[in-house]
């Protein structure tokens, strides 16, 4: 059994992104971009305005919740993405949840590897599970674990340390849960459409699958990146940011902007499934992580996949003569594929299932 696990553990770590940064400045031609990379705008105030939505006042009933269905809706139509505040989960949870997320990815390789199996590429600790074809390779380690609903879980690859490490997991993604939930009906109501509309399209029990991910400081972060420009193969995606260490960027009219750290704020982003669903009225935002020379980076993405009996498509009340539909209809395993095969080319999925 030793014998096994010590394969297990040789495998995993000639993956590892942590294991080649122990090299120093030997950085791998797999992880470089040899033309580089164009460089980001800063606009702290666009974040800070028109693109920070008060979770408390857009699920109210006064007269602000009004002004923040708008800012939503001008948020997804031009970005594909917002920041949200005052969502339910203290910042103290969020801190101390960032706080043993670095714990465990500093714990010794022979512990993580306990998440691990080496036939198993889409769940567990490792390195990643998507090949990124021709091109450079990302710079990043992570776990990859289903967390709702409790019935698809993989227990195996939940981590036993730190001990309270699980119990969060398990507190936080029932708070992702309602958070969404909350996100798309305000989705909908933005649009004009029933609330549970773009419920509905899930299904009964959608799907949250969580990669917390570990960059480990980056000899030469103007070449190299964390992860490489794409789109998610998601309804939406929430991500928990390191609240030290920045890194995140987005796309917009082909310039690439800074997502700034704001205390206690979640990420929200379109995926691919929610642009589809909204017939493009809603975007899904390209985005990529730099890495850092000096410092470690951590962060916790949620995904929000509807099941897998599903039929994906626009939603009926958002086509018309004057807005057709622009998007095919298709499953989930359909989707798998194509969201595959474009994310090793570099490719948005979206544009493969354009009608036109």
């Amino acid at each position: 059994m030793a014998e096994t696990a010590s394969a297990i553990q040789q495998e995993i770590a000639l993956n590892l992104v942590e294991e080649v940064a122990k090299n120093g400045e030997d950085v791998p031609d797999k992880f470089i971009h040899k033309d580089g990379f164009p460089g980001a705008i800063d606009e702290p105030e666009t974040w800070k305005h028109s693109l920070l939505i008060d979770f408390s006042m857009l699920t109210s009933s006064t007269p602000a919740s009004g002004i923040e269905l708008a800012k939503l809706r001008n948020a997804l139509c031009q970005w594909g993405c917002f920041q949200v505040i005052n969502h339910g989960v203290s910042s103290s949870f969020l801190e101390e949840f960032i706080k043993v997320i670095k714990q465990f990815f500093a714990l010794p390789l022979e512990e993580k590897v306990k998440c691990s199996d080496a036939q198993e590429k889409l769940l567990g600790y490792g390195r990643g599970p998507f090949s990124t074809g021709n091109q450079a390779a990302d710079w990043h380690d992570g776990l990859y674990l289903v967390l709702h609903p409790e019935e698809k879980r993989s227990v195996r690859f939940y981590p036993l340390k730190p001990e309270k490490f699980s119990g969060m997991i398990n507190e936080y993604s029932e708070k992702l849960a309602a958070i969404a939930e909350a996100i798309f009906k305000a989705m909908a109501g933005s649009l004009d459409l029933e609330e549970d509309c773009f419920l509905n399209c899930q299904g009964k029990k959608t799907t949250i699958k969580g990669r917390f991910i570990y960059y480990p400081p980056c000899p030469c972060p103007e070449r190299v990146l964390g992860v490489k420009p794409h789109s998610d193969g998601t309804y939406v995606t929430i991500l928990l940011p390191d609240n030290e260490v920045d890194g995140l960027q987005v796309q917009k009219d082909e310039h690439w902007y800074k997502v700034p750290v704001i205390p206690g704020a979640l990420f929200v982003n379109l995926g691919d499934l929610g642009e589809v669903m909204s017939n493009g009225m809603y975007k899904s935002v390209v985005h990529r992580v730099i890495t850092n020379a000096e410092k470690a980076r951590v962060s916790m993405a949620a995904f929000f996949i509807p099941e897998d009996e599903c039929e994906i498509g626009p939603v009926s009340e958002l086509v018309s003569k004057t807005h057709p539909q622009k998007y095919k209809k298709f499953d989930m395993s359909e989707f798998r594929r194509v969201y595959f095969e474009t994310y090793a080319q570099g490719l948005r999925t979206v544009d493969v299932l354009k009608l036109y």
